[in-house]
């Protein structure tokens, strides 16, 4: 669509090409304000709508530069980024820097269905004329023969395929967003300072997903994943002094379970380089509802009838907590899941039977042994293994000769490490949370130069030097039940 055209033009300059500018001594202005003004502008109960900090002198684009001239590849990045535009007839500091104002949003609609849906973006650009002209250009060299359209009202431009689609965005004699009591919760959970904040309406979420399944005829409810009682998804980016926070919330839609302090981490071993952690309840009781969907229900009957076990076997395996973590291997990384069992013996032979059907499936072969003292059954693939034991109330299974000897053994452990406290100390993570996602990137990158190295290649030196400033990943939620945020921290140094 125009609108499609015009937005993304604008959008990829304004996120890409200020970097060029703030990193020479920009202004030291204030970042995006924690209302967006666009939001006066647009009606309450639209599906979505994004707000994006467009202001060159912000706060949050000096600290963006700032990370990025860590990377190598930064003014190579720029310069193919104004080379593509220039494909376009457009030039960034002569069409769209003047055109745009401090901030761009974008508002879609929906009456419930993909057709009744439509979008519209919208900016108070610093010289009309500028914008005008921008899009008379986009249009000029757009090809689908439906040009885009804009209403200048109080000084605010909204473009769009159609005017239609404008009238239904636009506030006119309406409640603005900015008024809506669920659209003000949303964004009050986010930072102030933002590069992107973002809303999206859980009601009108659940009634595009109830409609697409009535009309694939797929029988899906909505309510199996908790869409019925959705009140809302927000979510923002933000640079920070070391690093890149997404912040995101949500009410309605119970997640179940609340925050924990995990007890496993506390035996994962010291070189792991990912990690999964979260407790399953609440995940399983949301798949529990799955099988009442008629497709979904002999779906699970196949797997059931190939595993020799039930559905509700499966999950009573998770309910507890659960985590998940990678370290380095003899040829590829060892992967291991650890599982918080309250009837160790009861987990311990519903894998037995797995294990059996597994084995008769694919000629494998399920051997007793021991490892650290552990019995320990190992199911023989030939070309790698399986191997799985109990560990005092736990369950563990790997692919590791060692592994369960390993978890929770005499040697050094993750949660001690100087990396994660580092990652941890960076991002601001809580011991108490609903759920951990850690991804050591300092210590992965040679790993991946390893494994190019096993298969006769190199990774480009250019790939790599623009991969060294990233240190770790770490992301996490917080709350109880239908109300919880999620932090996801990207370290750079």
């Amino acid at each position: 669509m125009p609108i499609r055209r015009s937005f993304i033009a604008a959008v990829l300059t304004t996120l890409s090409l200020p970097l060029a500018a703030c990193g020479g001594g920009g202004s030291n202005g204030v970042g995006a304000a924690s209302s967006p003004s666009g939001a006066a502008m647009v009606r309450a109960g639209v599906l979505a709508f994004v707000s994006i900090d467009s202001d060159l002198g912000s706060g949050q684009w000096q600290q963006v530069d700032r990370l990025a001239q860590k990377f190598p590849g930064r003014d190579k990045a720029l310069a193919q980024i104004k080379q593509a535009l220039s494909k376009e007839g457009v030039d960034y500091g002569r069409d769209v820097k003047p055109a745009l104002g401090p901030e761009v949003d974008l508002a879609i609609v929906s009456g419930g269905s993909s057709s009744s849906t439509k979008a519209v973006a919208l900016t108070k650009p610093d010289d009309a004329g500028k914008f005008r002209a921008l899009v008379a250009k986009l249009n000029a060299s757009d090809s689908s023969g439906k040009p885009a359209v804009y209403r200048e009202v109080d000084g605010w431009y909204a473009l769009s395929d159609s005017q239609g689609a404008i009238t239904e965005v636009l506030k006119g004699d309406r409640t603005p967003l900015s008024d809506d009591s669920t659209f003000k919760d949303a964004f009050g959970k986010l930072p102030g300072d933002a590069l992107v904040k973002a809303f999206l309406d859980g009601q009108r979420v659940n009634a595009l997903v109830s409609q697409a399944a009535s009309q694939s005829g797929s029988g899906f409810d909505s309510s199996s994943l908790g869409l019925d009682t959705l009140e809302y998804v927000s979510a923002s980016a933000s640079a920070e002094d070391d690093g890149v926070r997404v912040r995101g919330a949500s009410s309605g839609g119970d997640l179940g379970g609340s925050n924990f302090t995990s007890k496993l981490i506390d035996g994962v071993p010291r070189d792991a380089f990912a990690l999964l952690s979260f407790r399953g309840e609440g995940t399983t009781d949301q798949l529990g509802k799955l099988k009442a969907n008629p497709q979904v229900g002999a779906a699970l009957a196949q797997i059931e009838k190939s595993l020799g076990v039930s559905f509700e076997q499966v999950l009573a395996l998770l309910r507890g907590e659960i985590a998940f973590y990678a370290r380095p291997g003899a040829v590829i990384p060892e992967l291991t899941l650890a599982l918080e069992e309250k009837d160790e013996s009861g987990a311990l032979a519903t894998l037995d039977k797995i294990a059996a059907r597994l084995a008769a499936a694919t000629g494998a072969r399920v051997e007793p042994g021991t490892q650290g003292g552990r019995p320990v059954k190992t199911i023989n693939f030939g070309r790698f293994a399986i191997h799985y034991g109990g560990v005092g109330g736990k369950v563990v299974i790997t692919s590791g000769v060692n592994g369960i000897a390993d978890y929770g053994g005499s040697g050094d452990h993750l949660a001690d490490s100087a990396d994660f406290k580092e990652a941890k100390e960076a991002a601001g993570m809580p011991d108490s949370n609903g759920g951990v996602i850690y991804v050591d990137l300092k210590n992965a990158l040679p790993l991946l130069e390893g494994f190019a190295g096993l298969a006769g290649q190199s990774l480009p030196t250019e790939v790599t030097e623009n991969l060294r400033p990233l240190r770790s990943f770490l992301a996490w939620s917080e709350g109880t039940g239908g109300s919880r945020t999620f932090d996801a921290f990207l370290e750079i140094k």
